[in-house]
């Protein structure tokens, strides 16, 4: 499946109106930036500082996004063709494990160290498209959902046709599927 010019436009629009705000704060940088350089330029004690200051606002503020956007604005660019272009199935649960992200904070509270419980419950599943299978993982926060999901469940996902390793998991499907509250499924 060959994508158009104006699908191909309009995915790149929605991944770029989801960073309007990270542009703004930029810009503000880099406005900030102009002024200490420009008033570096027109004064004439601490010249060097100033200017100094200015272009470092500058460049660290163009370093940061430049470091953040590709990646962020990939992410929203494919999660817009998949939903437009994406295909609704259903993949079978071949495992679940949990992660544990426990650990001991470094500040002591009261004379003694606190141990935070963190864990990260992961289901993989696999699903078959175009006679070849495909397999991937998903995260839930809440322990409840994951107890939900038996081996062997047939879990609601989308995917994307021209590349079937970019799958989504269709949570508010599957919290009506299990009978939960929405926001159990995150």
């Amino acid at each position: 499946m060959k994508l158009s010019f104006s699908d191909r436009k309009k995915c790149i629009l929605f991944a770029l109106k989801k960073h309007v705000g990270l542009f703004g704060i930029w810009l503000v940088f880099v406005l900030f930036g102009s002024a200490f350089a420009y008033l570096g330029s027109h004064v004439e004690e601490n010249k060097f500082g100033f200017m100094l200051f200015g272009f470092a606002f500058i460049i660290l503020s163009t370093a940061f996004m430049l470091y953040v956007l590709p990646s962020s604005i990939l992410y929203y660019y494919e999660q817009a063709l998949t939903k437009k272009h994406g295909s609704y199935t259903t993949a079978k649960v071949t495992n679940k494990r949990v992660d544990d992200y426990s650990h001991t904070t470094s500040a002591f509270h009261g004379g003694k160290s606190k141990k935070v419980a963190e864990f990260l419950y992961v289901i993989a599943f696999e699903f078959t498209y175009n006679h070849k299978t495909y397999a991937s993982e998903c995260f839930l926060e809440h322990q409840t959902t994951f107890d939900a999901i038996p081996l062997g469940t047939e879990l609601p996902i989308q995917f994307l046709k021209t590349n079937p390793n970019k799958i989504t998991l269709r949570r508010r499907k599957l919290a009506n599927q299990l009978g939960i509250k929405a926001n159990l499924c995150d």
